[in-house]
């Protein structure tokens, strides 16, 4: 990377932007998604806006079959549909809410699929005011965090050894610590935008600690700035600022979808990645943890979904 290059990343929005994308699409290997899915089954939540839209066309654009979990099922039903003579891998949409673990259960009980390739995670909500879900915690990090947990725990006897987690976590990581006790109880008065980088900063420190105590392939990742209706919606003022040098959705998908598929994403290694590269995580020494908080960290959250902090998955 040139200098131009480094002093254009270290800018954030030359790098977040769309000619960001641009620059760093340059050195991307052509062939890195060539790639046939066919017979390879993968879930996606989030699935029916945005990203997660992105995501399932490059996999079942690629054969693979894929499972689109969403909270409103009509809606996903729409996009599969508006998909399906597009693709050329199956596309099974289920339902499934992950601020409630009853309603992650009751899909893990009914899919009837033996083993799977590839889970992503990427549903992720960024609410104005503090809410707090049936089983008591609070909204965003049961949706971006406690919740996705819950699931990759109960699937993990149907995961193969080498299959692909990704987690799609967002820059605004950058700007918290991890800090167990704010990221689950939010101090008042509630900040939506902090309280969403909190739970962003914990699923980088969570595929790292995944990673470590598992054979799957772990990564976490970000997609910089893309114009999807979640960010319409939870940062209308950010957006409407920013559109004119927003990415495409297609764009901020694409590094999830190379960690899911290629070749060369085969050994992640529970790194952050961004524009298929592994980036530092940290970008002051303010937001770096101590052992022992992401120590407190895995325990906290295996206790939340009933998993045992001493069982190693390998």
């Amino acid at each position: 990377m040139g200098l131009l290059d480094r002093l254009l990343d270290k800018s954030i929005v030359f790098s977040f932007d769309r000619t960001g994308y641009r620059r760093h699409a340059k050195g991307f290997e052509p062939g890195d998604l060539d790639v046939d899915l066919a017979g390879r089954v993968c879930l996606v939540t989030g699935a029916s806006s945005g990203l997660g839209v992105e995501v399932v066309r490059g996999l079942a654009g690629r054969g693979a079959t894929v499972h689109m979990l969403c909270r409103n099922v009509e809606k996903g039903e729409r996009v599969r549909d508006a998909l399906v003579g597009e693709v050329r891998g199956p596309l099974v949409v289920d339902r499934v809410d992950l601020s409630d673990f009853a309603s992650i259960r009751r899909f893990v009980d009914a899919l009837d699929v033996a083993a799977i390739d590839v889970l992503v995670h990427n549903a992720g909500v960024l609410p104005a005011e503090r809410q707090t879900t049936p089983d008591g915690l609070e909204l965003t990090a049961a949706t971006n965090l406690v919740g996705p947990f819950l699931l990759s725990h109960l699937l993990w006897p149907r995961l193969k050894r080498d299959a692909r987690l990704v987690h799609v976590s967002s820059g605004g990581m950058y700007s918290e610590p991890l800090d167990v006790a704010k990221l689950l109880d939010p101090p008042a008065p509630f900040d939506g935008v902090r309280a969403y980088a909190q739970t962003k900063r914990a699923q980088v420190v969570l595929a790292e600690l995944l990673d470590a105590r598992s054979p799957l392939r772990v990564s976490s990742m970000h997609p910089g700035w893309a114009d999807t209706p979640g960010v319409e919606t939870s940062l209308p003022r950010f957006h409407t600022l920013t559109k004119p040098i927003l990415r495409t959705p297609a764009q901020g998908a694409d590094t999830i979808v190379w960690l899911a598929a290629s070749p060369a994403a085969a050994e992640p290694g529970g790194r952050f990645y961004f524009d298929r590269a592994p980036r530092e995580t940290h970008l002051s020494a303010k937001t770096r943890e101590r052992p022992e908080e992401r120590e407190r960290f895995w325990v906290t959250l295996c206790e939340l979904v009933g998993a045992d902090p001493e069982e190693d998955f390998r």
